[in-house]
């Protein structure tokens, strides 16, 4: 998995590349849309999230991420539906897309092949094709969040700005791998047997669950999600009981220099209340002159904290028996 991590600004580049020469002509004379729908889970899932957080303030319409076998009522001729499988074979994919395909949406694929690829030759639904060599869906994320991107900018809702903030991101995170690195390993030493609990801006959610699902399946920890300012009107009311509990508990700031103020006000506030009960408190800033530039770099930083943490709880990051043998179970009782 380190592998996989320090190349994560290669695979960016890589995407861009891609993203750059995928035959997405058609888009520009469909009818424009009224809603855009992602279906996917996992990575492909969260690189949706990603997406929709960086593109809030730019996108003229609603961005959902659908991660079920079925697709809202609203979807249909006027929605500009993308189907997101690493592997092309994941079946709430495959069934929310046959379910929107059914209703007239128009249809966008971003896959290595599989199922999902086979389906769009055979609809002929534009579609890019991402690398499959590595079989690890989580391990790259950045091929379908850059490709969403191209896609959006493609069918005209999305200006050309995304592509110099990439290439910034990408020269930014090669120049501070040292300091990421250094920075994520004291980051797991703080969540190592313990819970953690990340808080984010509503804003960086995606990020925030990206480093949930990381410390998940990489480092085979259970680990909490939040937002502010939503944690305010309930959570923080939860941290009194239980105190065995919170004493083992490990929270996580996450913040950047596009939070709102108000947000940044309330972390500030926040952070004793959690200190006089967590194990730990620490605090994690984004760089970047851009959204999407403080997202990569969170994410790059996180995932290396995931490896790190990995190894002192002696997992392995490249196996995830739990869900193999959950997949091999369900294929029993199709």
């Amino acid at each position: 998995m380190e592998s996989f991590v320090s190349t994560f600004s290669q695979q960016l580049r890589h995407a861009a590349e891609i993203g750059s020469a995928a035959d997405l002509a058609v888009l520009a004379a469909w009818p424009r849309p009224h809603h855009v729908v992602v279906a996917g889970v996992g990575g492909s899932g969260i690189g949706g999230d990603v997406v929709r957080g960086i593109v809030l303030d730019r996108l003229p319409i609603p961005l959902s991420v659908v991660r079920t076998y079925t697709v809202p009522a609203f979807v249909g001729p006027d929605t500009l539906f993308i189907a997101s499988s690493f592997s092309g074979d994941t079946e709430e994919t495959l069934a929310a897309v046959d379910a929107a395909q059914a209703r007239g949406a128009r249809i966008v694929a971003i896959t290595s092949g599989g199922g999902l690829l086979a389906r769009a030759e055979q609809h002929g639904w534009p579609t890019v094709r991402i690398p499959g060599e590595s079989k690890l869906p989580r391990a790259n994320v950045g091929y379908s969040l850059v490709q969403l991107l191209f896609v959006l900018r493609a069918t005209g809702l999305l200006g050309d700005e995304f592509q110099a903030e990439l290439a910034d991101a990408i020269v930014l995170l090669e120049s501070h791998q040292e300091g990421v690195q250094r920075e994520a390993r004291d980051l797991a030493h703080a969540l190592s047997d313990h819970l953690p609990i990340i808080y984010a801006d509503a804003r960086l959610e995606a990020v925030a669950l990206r480093f949930r699902q990381q410390l998940n399946e990489n480092a085979n920890q259970l680990a909490l999600v939040n937002t502010f300012s939503e944690m305010n009107h309930n959570e923080i009311v939860g941290w009194e009981n239980p105190p065995a509990v919170l004493a083992r508990t490990a929270v996580v700031l996450l913040r950047t220099p596009l939070d709102h103020p108000r947000v940044a006000v309330r972390m500030e506030l926040c952070a004793p209340v959690f200190a006089a009960h967590a194990a730990s408190v620490t605090t994690v800033d984004a760089r970047g002159g851009s959204a999407l530039a403080q997202a990569l770099y969170l994410i790059q930083l996180l995932d290396w904290a995931s490896v790190f943490t990995a190894r002192l709880n002696g997992a392995d990051p490249l196996t995830v028996p739990a869900i193999d043998e959950l997949k091999a179970r369900l294929a029993e009782r199709t």
